[in-house]
């Protein structure tokens, strides 16, 4: 693990929420870690955690995608910082949930809101390498507005055909020319696999939206040990 100060190369706006933010490794270090792991941005002493979202083949530059968290001074700092900052300092990397390898099962990737950056780096690494077993990514988002990433989420799709890319909006209230899959991810996964007993699921999301994916799947056939997420280790459910 390293803590580097890392210079801001960019910061680009998706939506009005959502922030790219591109930081620079320094000159001279070298950084290591898995796809699907994050980082910490330390702050005033405290560690807060974003989901890197570039591939760890890219070496000199970290991708994140930051979004305020409603009701969190974190975030507000997390805010100021990035108004202001020329510069932030990092701790890498953080985290178990990853892929290092293209996996031997169907694989189901499901990430909830800006829980798609975890996904994002997980995909750019695995895909120039030619899986041979099936890939889902299902991004659930509150309305339409919320898919910041749709082109390039097709762009995956016309480029790998084992490659599928299911949104799913949740408040379709919202968005009333939204004309595609509505509901709760758990759901839209159900609905599209009759058994799930051949394949690996990673997701990213709040702990009660991973958890009931969890006993969903287990009911629909998938192995216990063949779900992953960052949950399982910050968020652990306690034993009745």
């Amino acid at each position: 693990m390293k803590r580097l100060s890392c210079k801001i190369r960019s910061i680009d706006r998706y939506n009005a929420n959502t922030r790219r933010v591109v930081l620079e490794i320094p000159v001279g270090e070298t950084i290591s870690f898995k796809a699907g792991q994050y980082l910490d941005i330390i702050l005033s002493g405290k560690h807060c955690p974003f989901s890197i979202a570039s591939s760890p083949d890219i070496k000199d530059t970290i991708e994140l995608h930051i979004r305020p968290t409603p009701g969190s001074d974190d975030s507000v700092a997390i805010e100021k910082l990035l108004d202001l900052a020329a510069s932030v300092e990092i701790e890498i990397p953080k985290g178990d949930c990853f892929v290092d390898a293209p996996v031997g099962k169907n694989l189901i990737l499901i990430g909830a809101s800006t829980g798609i950056t975890q996904m994002k780096s997980i995909i750019e690494f695995l895909l120039p390498r030619k899986p041979e077993q099936p890939i889902w990514l299902y991004w659930g988002v509150l309305s339409a507005a919320d898919l910041y990433l749709t082109q390039l989420c097709l762009s995956w799709e016309r480029e790998f055909k084992h490659f599928t890319f299911v949104p799913v909006v949740s408040e379709p209230d919202q968005s009333p020319e939204w004309s595609g899959r509505t509901g709760l991810l758990p759901d839209a996964v159900v609905q599209d696999f009759s058994r799930l007993d051949d394949t690996i699921v990673y997701v990213s999301g709040s702990p009660g939206m991973v958890y009931a994916t969890y006993d969903r799947f287990i009911q629909h056939g998938m192995s216990a040990d063949d779900m992953f997420s960052d949950v399982f280790s910050y968020a652990p459910r306690t034993k009745k």
